[in-house]
């Protein structure tokens, strides 16, 4: 007989199993409307017909949903569960389901590939118009936590001009422009179609008259005359090679007023207690381990090596806010000196 300690790696290794399966149930659940067919209780005879599918995979469906939570069935009628009425109702709906398509469409392929990639073959490139755009949606997930913890930056509230490096579709910058209506704002972005998205979504806020998109790369663009009291940068410090931070944070000094912030949204490594029992520890750790498998991107920064770096680049004063909580995702800002009195 298998001892407790057996059982429980047993456990472990088929709830492993279960949460893959789980992924794809869900996904076929909300692709093909069975989700939103089953608002209200349906037999599984009259579901396939309704929906013109396969009677046998349909029933087969059900069960299985039903097994893993995601419906609930009563006297042979089978009902939408919670959890999936929240992706159907909730306003962040849209985001979660971008990343659900992430980890299978983005993230599978290249897990596919780790033993290759381990063994040395070359790495692909990310940034395909397709992942770009699912990446986009899901990262606005975070959004309102970000903008809140983006607040409590101290000197941010008074930024009248701000630059946000690599803005992609323009969400940070609207809405902070939104909140601001005496800012204006630059948004530089390397992708023209991403940068195009951004312009209609300074359109579509009523901030567009206040601020503009540039096209090309940060490092090497001619930007505005003028300094900034506040310039962006929103999960995407991985894009820059560690080799270059020292570059990048100097040019990003160099433009800033005395006193200007600038503010690092990231993702971090962390191994808190919090960040393990929430479980962003282990998505963070793997989402470093995703980056690092593409030969465009790099991984998750370390926040004292980022502090430090920051202070070779000549800001007088760092520190961090968290995004989430056990610290996960946070902003890392530095402020430039202010002017002597």
């Amino acid at each position: 007989m298998p001892s407790l300690g057996q059982l429980r790696h047993l456990r472990a290794f088929t709830s492993m199993v279960d949460a893959y399966a789980k992924v794809h149930v869900l996904r076929t659940g909300l692709e093909l409307g069975l989700f939103e067919a089953l608002r209200r209780p349906e037999t599984a005879s009259a579901l396939a017909e309704r929906l013109g599918l396969a009677p046998d995979l349909t029933e087969a469906w059900l069960h299985a949903a039903e097994a893993q939570g995601l419906v609930s069935e009563r006297d042979g009628a089978f009902e939408t569960g919670g959890l999936v009425r929240m992706l159907l109702e909730a306003p962040e709906g849209d985001s979660l389901r971008a990343l659900l398509d992430q980890v299978v469409l983005g993230w599978g392929p290249r897990l596919e590939e780790l033993p290759r990639l381990l063994k040395g073959a070359e790495r692909p490139l990310h940034g395909s118009p397709e992942e770009s755009a699912r990446v986009a949606r899901a990262s606005r997930i975070v959004e309102p936590r970000a903008l809140a913890a983006l607040a409590r930056i101290p000197g941010v509230e008074r930024a009248h001009r701000v630059l946000d490096v690599g803005c992609g579709h323009g969400h940070y910058l609207a809405a902070f422009l939104q909140r601001h209506r005496d800012a204006m704002g630059v948004g530089i972005e390397l992708d023209p179609a991403a940068a195009e998205q951004a312009r209609r979504r300074l359109l579509e806020a009523e901030v567009s008259r206040r601020a503009e998109i540039r096209v090309g790369d940060f490092l090497a663009l001619d930007l505005p005359p003028g300094s900034f009291d506040l310039v962006m940068m929103n999960n995407d410090l991985y894009y820059f090679a560690p080799a270059r931070h020292a570059e990048l944070f100097r040019r990003v000094r160099a433009r800033l007023a005395p006193g200007g912030v600038l503010a690092i949204q990231s993702q971090v490594r962390t191994r808190g207690w919090l960040s393990r029992w929430i479980g962003s520890a282990a998505s963070s750790a793997v989402f470093d381990l995703l980056l690092r498998a593409h030969r465009n991107l790099y991984g998750l920064p370390d926040v004292a090596v980022l502090k430090r770096e920051l202070r070779e680049a000549g800001f007088e004063e760092t520190g961090e806010v968290d995004v989430l909580p056990g610290g996960g995702s946070k902003f890392v800002y530095g402020r430039a000196p202010r002017e002597a009195p």
